[in-house]
């Protein structure tokens, strides 16, 4: 059994409606909170990582979209201006760049 804290247990949700929040286990308790509380109850820290690597690949760029196609649901093509040059994002989180003579 898991005891909701803070601002997940300030609320009573309605019949059906979801909300999201972490399970914490601290000795032989578990908490439910959101992830904004994480840091008032635990010694976790929360951080964004953003991470650039470059893969080698010799092929068309609008084959390597096709096939991401075939295997996600969204792909969609950046504008230029939002990029150095033909670029693409899958599932709004990772964005595929073009660069020649890397």
């Amino acid at each position: 059994m898991a005891k909701t804290i803070r601002r997940l247990a300030e609320k009573t949700p309605e019949v059906g409606e979801t909300d999201c929040g972490f399970l914490v286990k601290k000795a032989f308790t578990y908490q439910i909170m959101a992830l904004d509380d994480l840091h008032v109850f635990s010694q976790l820290t929360i951080e964004n990582i953003s991470q650039r690597i470059t893969i080698a690949y010799s092929g068309a760029f609008g084959v390597l979209k096709h096939r991401l196609k075939q295997i996600f649901e969204s792909v969609e093509s950046l504008p230029d201006e939002e990029s150095e040059g033909p670029a693409f994002r899958v599932h709004e989180r990772l964005t595929l760049l073009l660069t020649i003579g890397c």
